[in-house]
């Protein structure tokens, strides 16, 4: 299992060879620092907008990479 706060992702292709039902957040540092932004900042969610920002770039960048793989 990964530190939290570990810089590398998942990759592709060891998203692709998982085992089956074996969840993979190739964004969970982004996930995980959005929300100790929201635990240390009350809840507001103005606060942590860059976080999200960061996570929703995150997902975008994962689904774009596996549309690419999946098209070769």
């Amino acid at each position: 299992m990964k530190d939290a706060n570990s810089s590398e992702r998942v990759t592709l292709k060891q998203f692709e060879n998982k085992i089956p039902g074996k969840y993979m957040n190739p964004c969970e540092k982004e996930s995980k620092q959005s929300l100790k932004c929201l635990s240390d900042n009350d809840y507001k969610h103005e606060m942590c907008k860059q976080f999200f920002d960061q996570y929703r770039d995150c997902k975008k960048l994962w689904l774009e990479e596996r549309k690419k793989a999946n098209f070769k």
